[in-house]
């Protein structure tokens, strides 16, 4: 029995690999806790803690004041009691003297956010005179009197108001009218089981970590105004007149655009609801982890519906809202139901899993749930990678709860992959896997080019960029390439099943992997994510003889990468030779801690003329060192 039980625990240590990564120790204290699991699971000891948001808020355009109150139920599901509470207050990010990533220009700067009103369990907090209350940057701590026991509720009221700024960060003001606002109200910070608070500064590169909560969101503006925004308008009959109400009805059972809000509208003018000075647009959103919106009194808004899931009836509305000016958002709308339907059967291959999606035409491309704010693009290309990119946001970090502070590859390296294809085949010569590959290959081997699994937080600049997008996104490819699609698909979906509305950390991911896979992927995760290094492959002999040709390939660089191969004969004719990055696979490790793999490949192929060269390498594979990818021969 002894020797089966060793026998059984070196198997699991073969499969899973836990023993190969470097895990930090506080997120080993989770495994140990039981509230996560060796084989990818979430542990039989598992919990997060959650919120109900009920928040009112008004704008007023002519002053770029938005005022609000909130009330708050805040759950602690975990087994700790709770001595502190840590709310974060993202608007501080434009306070003169704020810790930031960047610089802000005088002009862009504000009061941040101003508390009026901080109600506790009840009891009014003071302040200013209160001891127990600090405000470091973006978060304000509380140190509690009362400890919030396991499995009790708080409470909690906030007054505030901030003024916009002009400075445009992930939102802002895009003309005298239309704003996008987000990281704009008071938002508990997560307790979870690996750091207990999130007390990261905002500082600006990074973005989010927030706990699943439910909100109920009344958005007051003037009666010219459209508000769009995270969740469900639930009183478009209050706000809207009929003419209005008649084509948003429409549209949410159209699979064919329809214009909302047409051009010839525009022109006409008018309110949106006659009898009303000012409209209170009431939105809700459940297990949803933030919540932005936009408005403006002159953007076009079409919208559709598409069906995702053959099991239900229930269909997704897709809108987009823009400038008349934004010539390439005129398709926006078709290409965001484009997008859900490919994420939805292909690639994840989940249904979409909210009931709306909304592009506002803004500045940049950033998401959040339900709501993209997209500026305009020259090119199609531009606009179909974009829109995609950030409805792909939907899963990761949103259905998914990733750290993006911590590890912002988790989704912005999966948003960069999930759309490949799709991009390729909307957009005719778009090449999206080339464009990555050059701007990795630029950086690669580089000072600045750091493991993905350092925290984000520590990461500026290129050294983020490339950590978190262009070198993941294209690792994931790699590896989908590699192992099958079928079976990388299979692995994928099984880890979006055991973690949606949950906070998978970078390990569950990857012994999720290799436990579906059923292979020790660590050959892998190790070079492409934890590691120093670069790709690098070389043409190290070739011999030919007959009508055989034997080529030699050296890794040089310890990242693992496809091989391509072209041989160019004398007639100038030309034949291709690839191999996946699992050529790489089998080999003895250097040590426990390093990467794994072979360091040589023989390929033999039969020809039947001459070659006069040989060349390594392709656009959409990224090779730092390209001195070593020729061999002519006769030189």
């Amino acid at each position: 029995m002894r020797s089966l039980f060793i026998l059984i625990l070196l198997f699991t240590n073969l499969i899973y690999g836990q023993d190969k990564f470097y895990i930090p120790l506080n997120i080993k204290k989770a495994y140990e806790q039981g509230t996560r699991s060796y084989d990818g699971k979430p542990g039989t000891n598992y919990w997060q803690n959650s919120s109900n948001y009920k928040i009112k808020v008004k704008v007023e355009p002519s002053s770029k004041l938005v005022s609000g109150s909130e009330e708050i139920e805040y759950f602690n599901n975990s087994p700790d009691t709770l001595k502190e509470l840590v709310i974060h207050l993202y608007q501080n990010i434009y306070k003169r003297g704020a810790e930031r990533d960047f610089n802000i220009p005088s002009e862009g700067l504000t009061d941040g956010m101003v508390i009026k009103k901080f109600v506790y369990n009840n009891v009014e907090i003071n302040m200013d005179t209160n001891k127990k209350v600090q405000i470091d940057a973006t978060n304000l701590i509380y140190k509690l009197e009362n400890p919030i026991t396991p499995g009790s509720k708080s409470n909690i009221k906030l007054d505030w108001s901030f003024n916009l700024s002009t400075y445009q960060l992930r939102m802002g003001i895009y003309d005298s009218t239309s704003f996008f606002i987000a990281y704009w109200y008071p938002q508990i910070s997560v307790y979870d089981d690996i750091d207990g608070w999130d007390k990261f500064v905002y500082s600006g590169a990074q973005e989010f970590y927030n706990d699943f909560s439910n909100y109920d969101v009344e958005i007051t503006v003037p009666n010219t105004f459209a508000v769009w925004a995270t969740g469900v308008l639930q009183n478009p009959e209050d706000v809207m007149n009929n003419k209005y109400l008649e084509r948003y009805k429409k549209a949410h059972q159209s699979d064919k655009v329809v214009n909302i809000i047409a051009f010839e509208d525009l022109q006409k003018g008018g309110k949106f609801k006659d009898d009303n000075e000012f409209n209170s647009w009431k939105y809700k959103a459940e297990n949803v982890t933030d919540f932005s919106f936009g408005m403006s009194d002159h953007y076009l808004w079409d919208a559709a519906s598409v069906e995702v899931n053959k099991n239900s009836n229930e269909r997704v509305y897709i809108a987009a809202v823009y400038k008349k000016e934004s010539l390439n958002f005129y398709h926006v709308a078709e290409i965001g139901k484009r997008s859900i339907q490919y994420f939805s059967s292909v690639l994840p291959g989940v249904p979409y899993p909210y009931p709306s999606m909304t592009v506002f035409n803004g500045w940049g491309g950033m998401e959040f749930p339900m709501m993209i704010n997209e500026g305009s693009f020259p090119t199609m290309a531009g606009t179909v990678g974009t829109t995609s990119h950030e409805i792909a946001h939907q899963y990761f970090p949103f259905y998914m709860g990733t750290n993006e502070k911590k590890y912002a590859w988790m989704d912005e390296g999966l948003a960069v992959m999930m759309p490949f294809d799709f991009q390729e085949q909307q957009v005719e010569a778009n090449f999206p896997r080339e464009r990555n590959a050059k701007q990795y290959k630029n950086l690669a081997g580089k000072e600045l080019d750091m493991p993905s699994m350092i925290p984000s937080v520590l990461l500026k600049g290129t050294s983020y960029r490339m950590a978190s997008y262009n070198k993941p996104g294209l690792g994931f490819d790699f590896l989908r390439d590699a192992i099958g699609k079928d079976l990388f698909d299979k692995a994928f979906r099984e880890f979006i099943n055991r973690w949606n509305g949950k906070h998978p950390t970078p390990f569950d991911f990857f012994f999720t992997f290799n436990e579906i896979t059923g292979n020790d992927l660590n050959w892998f995760w190790l070079p492409w994510f934890f590691e120093k290094g670069y790709p690098d492959l070389a043409i190290k002999d070739v011999k030919m003889e007959d009508n055989k040709i034997r080529i030699v390939i050296e890794k040089v660089g310890n990242i693992p990468i496809p091989i391509k191969i072209t041989l160019v004969h004398e007639d100038n004719s030309e034949v291709s030779i690839y191999k996946t990055a699992a050529v790489w696979e089998n080999g003895e490790p250097a040590s426990p801690l390093t990467s794994q793999g072979r360091k040589e490949i023989v390929i033999e192929q039969e020809i039947n003329s001459k070659v006069k060269l040989v060349k390594l390498g392709a656009g959409n594979i990224p090779d730092a060192v390209e001195d070593n990818n020729e061999f002519v021969f006769g030189k």
